[in-house]
């Protein structure tokens, strides 16, 4: 008991807390109503659109046996079927076809409005056949739609008993005649819709073999005589829809088209619109006109504007209701900031920014098309993105930044470049000392500053001697150039070029050529 009390008392809590915030919450936004279907047959004028009735009388003997309420079945289906006919459309159309050993259109297609006296005067008065040929009841009702070209047809079977039908081609189920029933079936629902209903009066008729030797999926309704005439009614209430349905495929997938007006506006690359931005800066906005153009021929859309991108896109809150064929034209705002743009020279720079304008297309219809109609893959069509290109210029603005750094990254680049000279021209020091191999005569050159260009005459030695220090290897050596006089007159004069260590020598254009120091340390700085 002592861990239950805790547990309860934490569940109670549990609850309390639960329902105070259900009780504060807000209520949540009810879901619009479905469209009642009636009020889209109304607006579809669904009655008038014919359809192809083709009523299957069993006329067999059996057909006088008495149902559950004492009357027999043939009576019954002759007063069923007469209020049937009276609640058809004057553009609906009707075939009346008896079956039993022989089949006979007592009454070819026509409309419906002229079946008056079908009842009395072309049916049988009794059903007295002694057989029941279902598969060329079928076949003469094929007949009969081939006669119209009502976009829905139906084919009405009714029957209180299974195929007996001896010496008849339509005798055993799956035989070849029935095949060509079934191909007859498939080509007149290639551009229409066909549908196959059976109606048993009893137990036992085996009507769904039948027809489903001649449809897809007929639809077989209960054995249940008292209640013919609501199925008769059900037949026709499918049919209704099956209408309906032949007009909203026209808008499958139907949604709007999208054209932007506006000053400064016109259709740029891959269907694009372009504004004009003009020149101007700070912050700017456009109005544009939207023209929405329904595509639908039967089905009312609902348009819903939003705006994305780096534009700002303002859009009326609500959708815009467009009836089918319609149009319309809402306001947008189109909002963006204009600023100018980096350039190291002031001159004007483009400007460009990009926006979409998304549509999305839905119809307040298309819950009830889905369900009560049976339309499970009804839509009306994707989004429709449209892109809006804003472009013009800016002026270019140099950063105030800018040239300081300039200035600092040029010094900092001279004193590199300075250093950088130092270490490959450094100053010279000490002597250089050119001498004539001949004689023996020297002369010395004090060597100061970064290059020195001397004229000697040692002995009988006329030169003129260059020296500048440079890196080698990183040791510090001496690069001298050499041009020494011709020997003899009218003779070329030498050059040559070459490196000497310190406190070493070396030979150049026939002279001696060497460096003296007495520090090494303080030769090149």
């Amino acid at each position: 008991m002592a861990t239950t009390r805790p547990t309860a008392r934490a569940a109670l809590l549990l609850v309390l807390t639960t329902l105070l915030a259900l009780a504060g919450a807000p209520p949540g936004t009810a879901a619009p109503a479905p469209v009642p279907r009636d009020d889209i047959y109304r607006s579809l004028k669904v009655d008038d659109v014919p359809a192809a009735y083709v009523v299957l009388v069993d006329v067999s003997s059996s057909m006088q046996d008495k149902g559950p309420d004492g009357t027999p079945l043939y009576t019954t289906v002759k007063r069923r079927l007469a209020d049937f006919l009276d609640s058809l459309t004057p553009a609906d159309q009707v075939a009346v076809v008896t079956f039993g050993r022989a089949t006979s259109v007592v009454h070819p297609m026509s409309r419906a409005d002229r079946t008056d006296d079908l009842i009395d005067r072309e049916l049988p008065r009794s059903a007295e056949e002694s057989a029941s040929d279902h598969g060329a009841a079928l076949e003469a009702a094929a007949d009969q739609l081939d006669r119209s070209e009502a976009p829905v047809g139906a084919v009405l079977m009714l029957t209180d008993g299974a195929v007996q039908a001896p010496g008849s081609p339509y005798s055993r189920l799956g035989s070849p005649a029935w095949d060509k029933v079934r191909d007859r079936f498939d080509a007149l629902g290639t551009d229409r819709r066909i549908m196959g209903y059976g109606l048993p009066l009893t137990d036992g008729t085996g009507v769904s073999e039948v027809l489903g030797s001649a449809f897809g999926t007929p639809r077989i309704l209960p054995a249940d005589p008292a209640a013919l005439g609501t199925q008769l009614s059900t037949a026709k209430d499918q049919v209704r829809a099956q209408k309906a349905v032949s007009l909203l495929r026209a808008d499958r997938g139907g949604t709007v088209t999208v054209a932007v007006a506006g000053e400064d506006v016109r259709r740029g690359r891959a269907g694009a619109i372009t504004v004009g931005a003009g020149d101007t800066t700070g912050e700017r906005t456009r109005t544009l006109t939207v023209t929405l153009r329904s595509k639908a021929r039967h089905v009312p859309l609902e348009v819903r504007l939003t705006g994305t991108g780096d534009a700002e896109v303002t859009t009326p809150g609500g959708p815009v209701t467009l009836q089918p064929g319609a149009r319309k034209t809402v306001r947008v705002t189109l909002s963006w900031r204009q600023e100018p743009r980096f350039s190291l020279l002031p001159v004007s720079r483009d400007f460009t920014t990009h926006a979409f304008l998304h549509t999305r297309v839905s119809s307040p219809w298309t819950s009830t098309i889905r369900g009560s109609l049976a339309e499970g893959s009804f839509a009306t069509g994707r989004p429709v993105v449209t892109e809006l290109d804003v472009r013009g210029t800016v002026p270019g603005r140099t950063p105030g930044w800018l040239y300081p750094l300039v200035l600092l990254v040029l010094l900092l680049g001279g004193a590199a470049w300075w250093r950088r000279h130092k270490q490959l021209h450094p100053e010279l020091s000490g002597f250089l000392v050119v001498t004539d191999l001949r004689t023996g005569d020297r002369q010395t050159i004090p060597l100061r500053g970064r290059e020195v260009v001397q004229d000697t005459d040692a002995g009988q030695v006329r030169a003129r001697v260059t020296v500048r220090g440079r890196q080698d290897g990183g040791r510090p050596v001496l690069l001298l150039d050499c041009e020494r006089e011709a020997s003899r007159p009218g003779g070329a004069p030498l050059r040559d070029t070459g490196t000497c260590e310190l406190g070493k020598s070396t030979v150049l254009c026939g002279i001696g050529l060497s460096h003296e120091t007495t520090t090494e340390a303080s030769v090149l700085r």
